[in-house]
C-alpha cells in the first residue's frame, strides 16, 4: 500500500499542475532562457537575463536612501529599493518570433519562483551589514522589494559612487524555480534549480532617473 501511495504521489507531482521543463530551452541562441511547459504545448516560460532598479511611470528609480545618527560621530545608511527582473528586449523579440514562427498558438509568461534571494558573497559582507531582501514565493516579472543597511565603508562607497556618478556595487540576485526534467523515455521527474542574474547599483544612473537620496 505504501509503495502504491508513493508511486501515486510522485505520479501527482509531475502532472497535476503545469511546471516548465527546465532541462529544455527552446529558445535559440543562449541568450534568453525560454522553457516549455511540460503539459501545455503552446505555453512558455521566460527566464530573466537582466536585474534592475525598478522605475515608476515618470522613470524615477524606486530607489530611497536615508540616514540615521548612530551616535555623535556615526550614521547609519539604509537602502530601501525595488527590483524587478527584465530581459535584454531584442534578443526577447528575436526569440519569441522564432517559435511563433513554429507555433502561432504560442504564449509567454514569466517565471514562478519559489524563493528569491540576494548573495552576499566577496567584498559585500564588508559593505552590507544586513540585508531583507528574500522573498518566499512569486512570480519572474513581478517587482521584488529589497533593504539593505550598510556598513560605514559601504556608506562611503555608495556616496562616492552618487558624487562621481559611477558603479556603487553588483549584487547576485537568485532565484529558485520548481519545474520538472524531461526524461529519455518522455516521462518527467521533479526538479528545482537555481538562477543567478546580476544586479547593478550604479550611481550615475540613480542621479539621472532621480532616485532619493537623504543625507
Amino acid at each position: 500500500m505504501k509503495t502504491i501511495l508513493a508511486l501515486f504521489l510522485m505520479i501527482y507531482s509531475a502532472s497535476a499542475k503545469a511546471l516548465p521543463v527546465v532541462n529544455e530551452n527552446v529558445a535559440n541562441g543562449g541568450i534568453v532562457t525560454i522553457y516549455p511547459d511540460h503539459k501545455d504545448p503552446h505555453r512558455f516560460y521566460v527566464a530573466p537575463n537582466v536585474v534592475t532598479v525598478a522605475k515608476m511611470n515618470d522613470g524615477k528609480a524606486i530607489f530611497m536612501y536615508t540616514e540615521n545618527r548612530k551616535n555623535l560621530f556615526q550614521k547609519i545608511a539604509h537602502i530601501q529599493m525595488v527590483l524587478g527582473a527584465a530581459y535584454t528586449t531584442e534578443d526577447l523579440k528575436t526569440a519569441e518570433a522564432e517559435i511563433l514562427k513554429r507555433d502561432p498558438q504560442a504564449q509567454f509568461s514569466g517565471l514562478p519562483f519559489i524563493e528569491s534571494s540576494l548573495e552576499m558573497s566577496g567584498e559585500l559582507p564588508d559593505l552590507i551589514a544586513d540585508n531583507e531582501c528574500v522573498h518566499d514565493a512569486g512570480l519572474i516579472g513581478q517587482e521584488q522589494s529589497c533593504g539593505l543597511t550598510l556598513t560605514p565603508r559601504g556608506r562611503s562607497l555608495f556616496l562616492k559612487s552618487i558624487d562621481r556618478k559611477a558603479l556603487f556595487l553588483t549584487l547576485n540576485f537568485k532565484y529558485s524555480i520548481l519545474g520538472v526534467a524531461k526524461r529519455a523515455d518522455n516521462s518527467f521527474a521533479d526538479q528545482t534549480i537555481t538562477h543567478a542574474v546580476a544586479v547593478r547599483i550604479d550611481g550615475g544612473e540613480l542621479v539621472n532617473s532621480h532616485a532619493v537620496i537623504w543625507r
